[in-house]
């Protein structure tokens, strides 16, 4: 089915959702102490909303880290649904909150020139879980990020059991969409499931093959992995969330860590969280 009735249908939504975003204040109690900062680094004043987890302030670009938000349009690249809707509800959430966002860095702090952060508004909300528990964003953890990767997981869980957001649409291959589905048109992050046909060590990384689709993890990320673990999914339907490209007619993914398949993230979410406790 053509994703044109979905972005439509979503746009609605969306206003529904900065309509709610607007009228309702923050309730700490649906979400885990986790999801509260550390402490904030840094209270700056936005210039441009560029799109819904980008900003600018000044010539500085601050982005949301932990999450993946749909993309209004980027560097030449289509718009993915609910994209331009998205931006428009968090461009009313910075300014019902004056203009101002406080930031919480994690462990890398920068990349790219780009300022990496977890975003709060000034009532408090953490911008992340909010979009997450309205089901528009996905959970995107990039290591070594991880500050909150637990809070923000259950939040988009909670979101996909309700069908809130961008989960209302599963049927529709948004925002998974299965690997035979997949196509060239279909660029940049996103949630594909598929069956893992082939699995095998190479010299270079570890490969996994969906149909169409092949994975690879380098070998310098096998660290995060159990070998073993990557070989018995061979024969099972998983879930990758990742950037994927068109590369020789293939779409290819190049995977960092276990939480990025969702048969192995519970066990690597869960050692990020015990490793945390026991500093």
């Amino acid at each position: 089915m053509s994703l044109l009735r979905p972005v439509k249908s979503l746009a609605l939504v969306a206003g529904l959702f900065a309509f709610w975003a607007s009228t309702t204040t923050w309730n700490s109690a649906f979400a885990s102490d986790d999801c509260t900062p550390l402490k904030i680094d840094q209270r700056v004043k936005i210039d441009v909303v560029y799109d819904g987890s980008t900003f600018f302030v000044g010539d500085t670009v601050v982005m949301l880290t932990g999450v993946h938000v749909p993309i209004a349009a980027r560097h030449l690249r289509a718009p993915q649904p609910l994209g331009k809707a998205v931006a428009q509800a968090v461009g009313e959430l910075v300014r019902r909150s004056k203009g101002q966002l406080n930031l919480e860095y994690d462990q890398l702090s920068s990349q790219n020139g780009r300022v990496l952060a977890h975003a709060y508004l000034g009532d408090g909300r953490n911008l992340a879980l909010t979009l997450l528990e309205n089901g528009f964003a996905l959970v995107n953890t990039q290591l070594p990020n991880s500050l909150h990767a637990q809070c923000y997981r259950q939040a988009e869980s909670r979101a996909r059991a309700a069908k809130l957001g961008l989960w209302q649409f599963q049927d529709m291959g948004v925002p998974v969409v299965e690997s035979k589905a997949l196509t060239g048109e279909r660029r940049g992050f996103q949630i594909v499931r598929g069956t893992i046909v082939n699995a095998e060590q190479k010299a270079r990384y570890f490969s996994l093959t969906m149909d169409t689709v092949s994975l690879r993890i380098p070998n310098e990320s096998l660290k995060w992995f159990d070998v073993k673990a990557l070989l018995a999914l061979k024969g099972k339907t998983v879930e990758i969330r990742d950037e994927f490209t068109f590369y020789r007619n293939h779409m290819v993914a190049s995977l960092e860590h276990p939480g990025q398949i969702d048969l192995l993230a519970d066990a690597f979410y869960d050692g990020l969280a015990n490793a945390k406790s026991k500093r």
